[in-house]
């Protein structure tokens, strides 16, 4: 039985999101690359013959995900036990998302099939696992992460109705700007570690419905040279729980990236990668 309080929340909730559809071009293509990137995911799993109920019962799933997404961070803002400074609102979008995951985690104590995950994904989920094997972890995937979309929103909205403006990245790197978090689809997100004028370490992170996941490390160095052409090198290292198909589309990915943020064409690209079975951080202090 939802309080006086929930139900003030649902009602916020309602009329913010349906005036979000109705007028912010922003959301609604976060929304729509959203769809599209877990439909190509999906549609690699199923037969044609479903694809058509997958597309129509995907769409709506997200939508009601994003619905609690939304609710959940109104009802963390609105609780007694949780307090979110104004400084928290200042900073930047990719910063917020990046911490989002972990926050609906704990939250709901990791219930994500019981409280994340609501009806319309709940029945989605019952059709495909019967049908396919392997779908389950990627519909986890699908529930934590869309409902992150709605959660972002809603703080992104109560930051407005404060007044604060979130941080707006002001340092641009050689592949994106390097005092941000950078999301290169609707999971995934690329963090810099180390910058100079001619090199870059970037981490790159999958969210995952158990938790996050270091995927790969891109180095990227320009090339020392006299001729008037830049060269850049960029090395790629994957781990190799990833598909051969999703090392290939990430190397494409941050190699088009680079070339946009560079303007560069591909062969001005040396471009290396590697499969390796995990990323390990060494301590070297010898105390």
């Amino acid at each position: 039985m939802q309080t006086a309080l929930q139900n003030n929340i649902f009602e916020y909730t309602d009329k913010k999101l349906k005036a979000h559809l109705q007028n912010n071009e922003d959301f609604n293509r976060e929304l729509i690359t959203m769809f599209e990137f877990y439909k190509t995911m999906l549609f690699e799993r199923v037969s044609d013959s479903d694809k058509d109920r997958l597309e129509r019962d995907l769409f709506q799933s997200i939508k009601s995900q994003i619905f609690n997404g939304y609710f959940m961070a109104q009802e963390l803002l609105n609780s007694k036990e949780t307090q979110f400074e104004d400084q928290w609102f200042q900073q930047s979008e990719g910063m917020i998302a990046q911490q989002l995951p972990e926050m609906l985690r704990i939250a709901t104590n990791d219930n994500i099939d019981e409280i994340i995950t609501l009806e319309p994904l709940k029945e989605l989920t019952s059709w495909l696992v019967i049908k396919y094997e392997g779908v389950y972890p990627l519909l986890r995937d699908i529930s934590l992460n869309t409902a992150c979309m709605g959660a972002k929103w809603s703080f992104i909205d109560e930051a407005k109705k404060r007044g604060v403006t979130p941080y707006q990245p002001q340092f641009p790197g050689i592949l994106a700007n390097v005092d941000d978090v950078v999301f290169i689809n609707p999971q995934t997100y690329l963090s810099c570690d180390i910058t100079n004028e001619s090199s870059e370490l970037w981490t790159v992170i999958t969210s995952k419905y158990n938790g996050l996941d270091k995927i790969a490390e891109v180095t990227l160095i320009k090339v020392p040279s006299n001729e008037k052409v830049e060269r850049y090198y960029m090395n790629v290292n994957m781990k190799n729980s990833l598909s051969l198909t999703e090392q290939q589309n990430l190397v494409d990915h941050l190699a088009a990236k680079l070339m946009v943020t560079q303007n560069l064409e591909r062969n001005q690209i040396i471009l290396a990668a590697a499969s390796v079975e995990a990323f390990y951080e060494i301590n070297n202090n010898t105390d």
